[in-house]
């Protein structure tokens, strides 16, 4: 194998960074991986320096006026093009941390010789993440991905041009076909804008060419998304119409009944924005929900009642139930009632809470309606869709957050790992705010902290980091950056993009991402190819696709 070049003598080497000077006829980039072949001094020993291309320079040597190049290109000066470029070692074999000597040779890496610089050969179970800039499949060790030695992903960058939605798909889609547990694991996906997701089952008409080729470049077989349960809001109070506009079959209404409403503490998923220094407002509202768990503990069959055997079947209904309960403590006709909702709070306090949860039921009356339920089961298909994306920001987080705390409840009490989840949410930054309340951060917190040991993983993505729970971006193993706000990207939590890759993160086109992982000290910039599934009805391809067989644990 010829060399692109060899290290340098007239500039410092150490044993993690060194300079390389690039032979005539050759060429090397940013993010190129290279090999050293050295010895350690006095010794026989042979070394191997692995690193990435940090920086490539071109410079005249012999001339020191900025206007003498004129003058070298017109042949009258002599004077020679100097292009060196600098590698950051991300490996050493064996570890003897001595600097590589100037004039050794200087290789692309390729082959087994990419896979050790890249730490690929330690990985059990290879996710293909994308393709490098030079072609290459760049991998994912799979034990950072699903609980084994850590769990999560984190995607940040610009709505519209970081492409996160397409590349959390893009994850999805390689996890399904590569992981070592394929069998044993499911997805989960809310689509929060537009109706893009609701077509990934069928093949996409823009797809073929490039695409295609990369795909089986990265041994991943171009299909659409298989197995795949559609759930989306009905249209109306009781209707079993899913609200979807353009695509009914195959999409199920999704809904809570009264009785399941009180009986799984459901009503702090309405109150979306709040401020923890309302401590008095919390109180009504945990007073309220332990009240309402009593009612369905003593309620009859589906039915939630009060507690003279009225039946309470909307939330307009406890909307008005409360109110009399409040106007009864006022006119002193039953106060020892209003102490076993509302406990020692202030009257004013009680109709602060009012206020709050009538505006929640105007937006959530279709989604939390009479005595008939009908839930998501996210162990029936493979990858669960579920649409929230016409739904006001209180319906969103409720739907969210409930079933979020099903989810993580059920495995609690399952105790056993498999079937792992993967959930993919986007809009992170409003479900789950640095410095402000919301109802469901718990959860998240919880998903992040403990969810790994329970098989529950959390694939978030958010427009801005620095605006997330700072706990929950810190337990993500893995981070992928797309395009960045100039601000954004000075935030504490992209360190990990070090040397330039801040500032290529200002600059990253559609479908170029950053990529950190554990395994790999530096990070790096990967492209992924347009799936073969639709996003969108105009892309869709006609056809009945048929299921593969999946196996439930």
């Amino acid at each position: 194998m010829k060399p692109v070049g060899i290290v340098l003598g007239t500039k410092p080497s150490n044993p993690l960074e060194f300079w390389v000077g690039v032979e005539r006829g050759s060429f090397l980039q940013l993010d190129d991986v290279v090999v050293v072949h050295s010895e350690v001094d006095g010794t026989s020993r042979r070394i191997r320096f692995y690193g990435l291309v940090h920086e490539v320079q071109k410079h005249l040597e012999g001339v020191e006026l900025a206007y003498e190049a004129r003058l070298v290109t017109d042949g009258i000066v002599p004077a020679s093009i100097a292009y060196v470029a600098k590698i950051t070692v991300t490996r050493i074999e064996p570890e003897v941390f001595v600097p590589p000597t100037p004039g050794d040779p200087v290789f692309k890496a390729e082959g087994e010789e990419l896979d050790r610089a890249l730490y690929y050969d330690g990985m059990r179970c290879r996710i293909p993440a994308g393709l490098s800039r030079s072609g290459e499949v760049v991998y994912l060790n799979y034990d950072f991905l699903n609980g084994r030695e850590g769990a999560h992903v984190s995607i940040s960058g610009m709505s519209g041009v970081a492409t996160k939605t397409s590349y959390a798909l893009f994850l999805l889609y390689a996890i399904f076909q590569k992981a070592d547990d394929r069998n044993r694991i499911h997805g989960l996906i809310f689509n929060v804008k537009g109706k893009d997701l609701l077509w990934i089952d069928r093949r996409n008409r823009r797809f073929g060419g490039r695409f295609e080729e990369e795909f089986r470049r990265m041994d991943l077989d171009p299909r659409p998304f298989a197995n795949v349960g559609f759930f989306a809001p009905p249209e109306r109070p009781g209707s079993d119409v899913p609200a979807t506009r353009d695509r009914l079959e195959g999409v199920n209404p999704y809904r809570w009944s009264m009785k399941e409403f009180a009986q799984e503490g459901l009503l702090r998923f309405l109150f979306a924005e709040g401020d923890e220094g309302t401590s008095s407002l919390h109180y009504v509202i945990d007073r309220v929900t332990e009240k309402l768990q009593q009612l369905a503990r003593n309620s009859p069959h589906e039915v939630l009642t009060d507690e003279s055997g009225r039946e309470i079947d909307s939330l307009d209904r406890l909307r008005e139930m409360l109110q009399e309960v409040i106007e009864d403590r006022e006119s002193r006709a039953d106060t020892d009632r209003y102490r076993e909702w509302f406990g020692t709070a202030a009257t004013s306090t009680a109709y602060a809470f009012l206020r709050r949860f009538h505006h929640a039921a105007v937006h959530c009356r279709s989604l939390i309606h009479g005595d008939q339920s009908r839930p998501i089961d996210w162990r029936r298909n493979q990858l669960t869709v579920i649409d929230i994306s016409d739904l006001h920001g209180i319906a969103k987080m409720f739907v969210v957050g409930s079933i979020l705390k099903r989810v993580f409840r059920e495995k609690e009490e399952s105790g056993n790992p498999y079937p792992k989840i993967f959930v993919v949410l986007d809009e992170l930054n409003k479900y789950a705010p640095k410095d402000r309340w919301s109802p469901i951060k718990d959860i998240l917190l919880d998903i992040a902290e403990r969810g790994r040991s329970l098989g529950v993983i959390l694939i978030g993505a958010q427009q801005t980091a620095s605006e997330v729970e700072k706990r929950i971006v810190a337990n993500a193993a893995v981070k992928v950056t797309g395009r960045l706000d100039s601000s954004e990207v000075l935030s504490k939590e992209y360190e990990f993009l070090t040397g330039n890759f801040r500032q290529r993160a200002i600059m990253l086109k559609k479908g170029s991402m950053i990529l950190y992982q554990p395994d790999i000290p530096n990070p790096l910039m990967i492209t992924f190819p347009l799936g073969p599934w639709a996003t969108k009805k105009e892309e869709a391809v006609e056809e009945v696709h048929v299921p593969e067989e999946f196996d439930h644990f």
